[in-house]
């Protein structure tokens, strides 16, 4: 008999902050490559929720600050609203793929309504993704996500999470904002101390009774490795050493939040990065 959380699997249709056509359907490719029975098999409580309904009419433009603006804004609320019944069950946990990294900041503002002001995001990513928005430049939601999740802005309702409250992992591209002061552990790091070490110690710094969001953005693997990442990286983790540190950090009891964003299907003709991926998260939630 299984044991353990409930797994919501929730494609989420978006890509009002992408350059290219596609990303709208990439939750697809995790359905077709089985990630729901791969997750029953080993032993997982997982359902397939369908997708987050997000409107169709979303403008799309590379008009500054913000791409698309307010596309991601109502992508954000949306996916809010989906999440909610889900949060307030004990021991249900939304899954969310097909997105991009601007997703958390919707996702951080669902946790917060369900579960106060303890929440702490882990935030496992190739880039820092805290670019300020700057009006003389158009720049994605997803490049200024740790910007818009730790300070006050007209852009989301928040509030904003204290800089002690996120944790960026697995970085090779450092901070863009010159007064950064979330904790972060970087890719050399992650290699100097171990993946599983660097996991322990990441979590250690996370309150025993917070709520925690696990991000993915899977360009914190290296382009050999993953190739189908939206902005793959010439350097990253390797698949052995992101599988260390996964199941470091999602066999932990805190995490409320999965979401594996920045996979770009059109880039996976053989589904061989998805394939790899659904392995990575298999192994990592079986307990």
């Amino acid at each position: 008999m299984t044991t353990g959380p409930t797994y919501h699997v929730l494609g989420v249709p978006l890509r009002t902050g992408s350059l290219y056509p596609g990303s709208e359907n990439d939750a697809q490719a995790y359905r077709e490559a089985s990630l729901v029975p791969r997750l029953r098999a080993a032993g997982c409580h997982a359902v397939d929720d369908g997708d987050v309904a997000i409107p169709s009419y979303l403008p799309h433009h590379a008009i500054p600050p913000i791409r698309s603006w307010p596309g991601p804004r109502i992508a954000w609320d949306h996916v809010g609203e989906r999440l909610g019944p889900i949060l307030q069950a004990p021991g249900h946990v939304p899954l969310l793929i097909g997105c991009d990294c601007s997703i958390v900041v919707g996702t951080t503002q669902a946790l917060r309504r369900a579960a106060g002001d303890d929440v702490h995001v882990l935030y496992v990513d190739g880039d820092f993704d805290d670019a300020a928005p700057d009006p003389a430049r158009c720049q994605s939601a997803a490049a200024v996500a740790v910007w818009l999740m730790t300070r006050p802005s007209p852009f989301w309702a928040g509030p904003p999470l204290a800089p002690s409250q996120v944790t960026v992992i697995g970085w090779s591209t450092g901070p863009q904002s010159p007064d950064a002061a979330v904790r972060s552990v970087s890719l050399a790091d992650v290699r100097r101390v171990g993946p599983a070490a660097a996991a322990g110690q990441a979590l250690a710094h996370v309150p025993a009774s917070a709520a925690v969001l696990l991000h993915l953005d899977i360009d914190v693997f290296g382009r050999h490795d993953v190739p189908a990442a939206y902005f793959p990286h010439a350097e990253g983790l390797s698949l052995p050493e992101g599988g260390d540190l996964l199941r470091g950090l999602l066999r932990d009891p805190r995490i409320r939040i999965i979401e594996v964003a920045e996979y770009a299907s059109l880039r996976d003709v053989d589904r061989r990065s998805v394939g790899s991926l659904i392995d990575l998260l298999v192994d990592s939630l079986t307990r």
